[in-house]
């Protein structure tokens, strides 16, 4: 049963803004409730709580940016989604904080993905199962800890992927991806996702703290602007939001960028 209030005030907003359509909305005001309770945890256990607030303020002007789609109900739905699975893959609210061990399956694929998330090194395990040649386990060293996983199906070829974030130690929090298509179903090869770096245009203001999301038939990656006289903590250029396709490339799979929006 749905509350009668989200997590702030309906008397004190306008009908026609985004808290409005909150406030009209059981469905809306649920979730936006479930929002608040794991920001609350997830600023129990940041380490840089400034940078969340900074953050969440981001993902505010993102959400309320809703009134351009078609639906903006159903933007704010899947607005709140991903917020509310970024924090809790981030912070350790949903997965065992000694270590990192989960099972995901699609299309008849299992992906058991295993880390030690011990310290700045760590060891990562990817076991597959139901693939029709070669069910190799993938053993890798991992700079940083993994703080989620996914499986999609991006390009729609009726075969998965395992999406793999990991988030490195110390303020930076730079985030980077190990991923691995299940071709035919058959056996696994990498995916490749040029380095931002490697993009003069779009890393212009980027100093880590990423967030990894498959959202539909795509790979998002977001973070926090800078500007030049920015403290670490305390980002002021908005947050990017990059999107990424799945294609062919020459010798394996490869995201391409596809889209890019600050706000």
């Amino acid at each position: 049963m749905y509350a009668n209030q989200p997590s702030f005030d309906c008397s004190k907003v306008e009908k026609k803004s985004s808290e409005g359509l909150i406030c009209s909305s059981d469905e809306l005001m649920d979730i936006d409730r479930e929002l608040a309770t794991v920001y609350k945890q997830a600023l129990a256990k940041a380490s840089e709580e400034d940078m969340l607030k900074a953050h969440q303020r981001g993902w505010i002007k993102g959400r309320n940016d809703c009134w351009k789609a078609e639906d903006e109900k159903a933007c704010m739905l899947d607005q709140y989604q991903l917020r509310i699975k970024e924090l809790k893959e981030k912070y350790g609210l949903s997965d065992t904080l000694n270590g990192f061990d989960k099972v995901l399956k699609l299309q008849g694929i299992t992906f058991h993905v295993q880390a030690t998330n011990e310290g700045s090194l760590n060891q990562l395990t990817i076991t597959p199962s139901g693939l029709e040649i070669d069910n190799r386990v993938i053993e890798q060293e991992i700079d940083g800890s993994v703080t989620g996983a996914e499986v999609a199906d991006i390009n729609g070829d009726g075969s998965p992927e395992i999406y793999v974030y990991v988030t490195s130690a110390g303020s930076g929090s730079y985030g980077t991806l190990v991923a691995y298509s299940a071709n035919n179903k058959k056996s696994l090869s990498g995916i490749y996702l040029p380095p931002l770096e490697d993009d003069k245009k779009n890393s212009v203001g980027y100093m880590g703290h990423d967030e990894f999301a498959v959202i539909e038939n795509s790979l998002a990656r977001r973070f926090p602007v800078y500007n030049k006289e920015d403290s670490n903590a305390k980002p002021t250029g908005g947050t990017r939001q990059l999107e990424y396709k799945l294609v062919p490339g020459e010798a394996s799979w490869q995201l391409k960028l596809v889209n890019s929006t600050t706000y």
